[in-house]
């Protein structure tokens, strides 16, 4: 999921970044609903989702990590 989660975030990236870098000619801003719902409303989208999948991904993973050293010390004090 954090793999998945990170090439997601990558792949908005190079998508959008850089043609507000550029300021492509084809990017309609004139309007409110083409820059702020289109652009960055729905944009933003796939920047939250995928850091909340991280987020849970690499929460779950410290877990299973505290598990196993709470095994393998049990394991090495009997």
């Amino acid at each position: 999921m954090v793999i998945i989660a990170t090439m997601e975030m990558y792949g908005g990236w190079i998508t959008f970044c850089p043609e507000w870098l550029v300021m492509n000619y084809n990017l309609d801003l004139s309007t409110f609903m083409y820059k702020w719902v289109y652009l960055v409303f729905f944009n933003i989208l796939w920047v939250f989702i995928p850091l909340y999948a991280c987020y849970v991904g690499i929460s779950d993973m410290n877990d299973a990590y505290a598990v196993r050293a709470k095994v393998n010390a049990a394991k090495k004090s009997k």
